[in-house]
């Protein structure tokens, strides 16, 4: 495994970069409604350590009878200043290019935390009962996080996975057919047209495994037009077995991004339909353009992505989530990945706004981009006439 993790953040109630494996369902993020089978439970599982006993430091001991000190010294000022000159200390050599860099990189680091922790109030304050994770991946495959690698329900996030596994599998032109549908419209029947391309489920498992290396990432099931289109060891009692995490997600965005997947045809077609998914919303009951809403126009149109979500009218709410993930490439061609999830929210429209906010405050962090402004008018604030159906 090629992440490099940075440790050392301060909580927020939860730990950033925890290390968490949970067991998804399908997506239902079409434009179509579709029924969910799933059911009701769901068990989710820090253990403080025990304060070790002060050392406290005593003085040496002092003894009763010694020698007789010796008289003062009368020797001249002028001698004495000669006698007890101290050495000039030895120079403490500069620090070399590599530490100076690793020390900016911590300072980043933990200001990169403390916006996390910011957002995550932010969040508690809009939906209190969501939860977020985030997954901020530089090229060299250093990740910036919260709660980073717990597991989550993938829904529609990983599909540019399964097309990437049929890329490999079948060839471009194989797969070009698919891709509008499956990537820009989310359809899950192309979804699943895509799994098949790959070999099947297992073999795009295979893929995601040993290709993509990503450990976090499974697809159990995809039944849309197949009730077939099962993992070999698919358990029918578990419905939420499509799992990812941020980091998996983001991870395979960098590696996507460096070419390191496919051949070059491949990538350039799939970083292309990527680049292709919309960038904007064009109203509060878009889904997928959420990543990019509020970014500048020049690095929305130039960055790639693709969102997953399980929405009102389609799930119970304690499925409900946005998943948004991809490449972010700055005015001066430097980029890099985001993942960033919201679930279990009360409102689903501050949900979707929330991920829209984050993405907005971690580019402007990245990009040091002050004059950018976040912040949208109504933020926080829930309107039943966005999505009715979240009473239900």
């Amino acid at each position: 495994m090629r992440l490099r993790l940075r440790s050392g953040l301060a909580p927020l109630g939860a730990a950033l970069l925890a290390i968490g494996l949970l067991p998804g369902i399908a997506g239902c993020d079409s434009s179509s409604e579709v029924t969910l089978e799933v059911s009701p439970e769901e068990v989710e599982a820090i253990a403080t350590a025990e304060p070790s006993a002060a050392i406290v430091a005593q003085p040496p001991p002092t003894s009763s009878a010694g020698p007789t000190p010796a008289p003062l010294s009368t020797t001249t000022p002028e001698a004495t200043a000669t006698v007890s000159a101290t050495p000039e200390p030895t120079p403490t050599p500069d620090r070399s290019a590599e530490e100076f860099l690793a020390s900016l990189a911590e300072e980043f680091h933990f200001l990169m935390a403390e916006e996390f922790e910011d957002l995550a109030e932010i969040s508690e304050d809009w939906n209190p009962d969501s939860q977020i994770s985030i997954a901020l991946v530089l090229p060299d495959e250093t990740l910036h996080g919260y709660l980073a690698t717990e597991s989550r329900i993938s829904a529609s996030a990983v599909k540019p996975l399964w097309a990437a596994a049929a890329l490999e599998a079948a060839g471009v032109e194989a797969v070009r057919p698919l891709a509008n549908a499956a990537l820009i419209l989310s359809d899950n029947l192309a979804g699943g047209r895509m799994i098949d391309l790959a070999g099947g489920v297992d073999e795009v498992n295979a893929w995601t495994r040993n290709v993509a290396e990503l450990s976090d990432t499974r697809l159990e099931a995809w039944r849309f037009e197949d009730p077939n289109r099962v993992a070999e060891d698919f358990r029918p009692e578990n419905p939420l077995g499509n799992r990812t995490t941020m980091a998996d997600l983001a991870l395979f965005f960098v590696r996507l991004y460096k070419g390191e997947l496919l051949d070059a045809d491949a990538t350039a077609a799939l970083q292309q339909w990527l680049l292709d998914t919309s960038h904007t919303l064009n109203s509060p009951r878009d889904l997928d353009g959420v990543l990019l809403d509020r970014l500048p126009p020049q690095v929305a149109e130039s960055s790639l992505h693709k969102a997953g979500w399980l929405r009102p009218n389609c799930c119970p709410a304690e499925y409900r989530q946005m998943i948004d993930s991809g490449v972010i490439v700055l005015p001066d061609g430097s980029w890099f990945a985001l993942a960033i999830m919201s679930a279990r929210g009360e409102f689903f429209d501050l949900t979707n706004q929330w991920v829209a906010l984050a993405a907005c405050r971690i580019y402007a962090f990245v990009a040091e981009d002050s004059d950018l402004v976040c912040e949208r008018e109504g933020d926080g604030v829930h309107d039943p006439e966005i999505w009715p159906e979240t009473a239900s």
